[in-house]
């Protein structure tokens, strides 16, 4: 790990791998991350808080894992890993039942969504209303608001503020997740390196998480490279590795079924 810890918020916070640690850990193998954001749940058309909590997949979430399933069918997958959480795992599910070979799976708590601890289920426009008040802005200008307080204090700070207002202190504040993304990625990786193929094969690995912990794993791949941006459901978004080298590539962001891309 690097020296120095990175900016996580805190100047004791624990070490982080920068990029090209990371891909040290894949030993000069070439990596090919397909990144899934899990189906359409209930929670997700209710506009609720889903973070550790769980839905049911929509009708509409259904079809979306068969088109994604039939978009990567024809692919070969090394290695298989998922979000314990129910609607990545019936994501995951779908997507390797298309598949011949089908890859191992496993499902990692490490991979789950932020942690909204007493927010969990709860209305989100209730949520973004209280950090809006926290920042001192006016609610009635709920989105320009966001936008002001996204500039002052950074996609981290707008998730600190949500932990701060939990009154229970179960909510992840960004470090944690952060280093959460770490872990979870220094596992992925480290299996993609140690994996029994020929060297010169790219190791090819489907991962399902959700979309908050996409972005988070982004940023600790290519953090110059990450927009802030609601990846739709289902959506695949690629990263990848060349054999004998440390630096990662943004091959797809946000991507489905349909050719559609991510919301800005």
């Amino acid at each position: 790990m690097n020296d120095q810890a990175q900016d996580t918020g805190a100047d004791d916070a624990p070490e982080q791998y920068l990029p090209e640690e990371l891909a040290a850990l894949a030993e000069g193998r070439a990596v090919r991350l397909r990144l899934v954001r899990h189906a359409e749940t209930e929670h997700n058309i209710n506009h609720l808080m889903q973070g550790w909590s769980d839905s049911p997949i929509t009708e509409r979430g259904h079809r979306q894992i068969e088109a994604v399933a039939q978009h990567l069918a024809a692919e070969r997958f090394d290695l298989a890993f998922s979000s314990d959480l129910q609607r990545t795992r019936t994501t995951a599910d779908g997507i390797l039942a298309a598949l011949d070979p089908k890859p191992p799976l496993e499902h990692l708590e490490l991979l789950r969504e932020w942690h909204f601890g007493a927010h969990e289920e709860r209305p989100s426009a209730d949520v973004w209303r209280e950090v809006i008040v926290e920042h001192g802005f006016e609610v009635d200008r709920e989105l320009s608001a966001l936008r002001a307080i996204a500039d002052q204090v950074g996609w981290r700070g707008l998730f600190d503020t949500i932990a701060q207002l939990d009154p229970t202190g179960q909510a992840e504040e960004a470090a944690a997740t952060v280093m959460r993304a770490d872990a979870a990625l220094e596992h992925v990786v480290r299996a993609a390196g140690a994996l029994e193929r020929p060297a010169a094969d790219e190791v090819h690995v489907l991962v399902v998480s959700h979309g908050g912990f996409i972005t988070s794993l982004l940023r600790q791949l290519v953090p110059e490279l990450t927009p802030d941006v609601i990846l739709p459901n289902c959506s695949i978004t690629t990263v990848s590795l060349a054999a004998g080298t440390t630096v990662w590539r943004l091959d797809g962001l946000g991507e489905t079924a349909d050719g559609s891309g991510p919301a800005a």
